[in-house]
């Protein structure tokens, strides 16, 4: 099994987790894929994806999709985090 076949498994799994996994293990599971994978852009259009289909607009965060924002935050800071990990 090489490395693409898994990566297109992962997003299979990550998009068919915006429809059936509860919204916690989903966001475990899409930063799993982040660590896991180098440079799991489409773990990004999932984010939005699930941030278009179930974000609540709320004027603390001025309706902005929050989960996409954090989501971005942690794709930028993974590599740092993989160093850290020793992964």
């Amino acid at each position: 099994m090489g490395s693409n076949f898994t990566r297109i498994i992962a997003v299979t799994i990550s998009f068919l987790g915006v429809f059936v996994l509860p919204w916690w293990f989903f966001i475990f599971l899409l930063f799993f894929f982040f660590v896991k994978f180098p440079s799991f852009y489409e773990g990004l259009i999932i984010a939005l994806i699930a941030d278009l289909l179930y974000s609540v607009p709320r004027d603390i965060f001025l309706n902005l999709p929050v989960f996409f924002i954090f989501a971005c935050l942690f794709f930028f800071l993974s590599p740092i985090i993989k160093k850290q990990l020793r992964i």
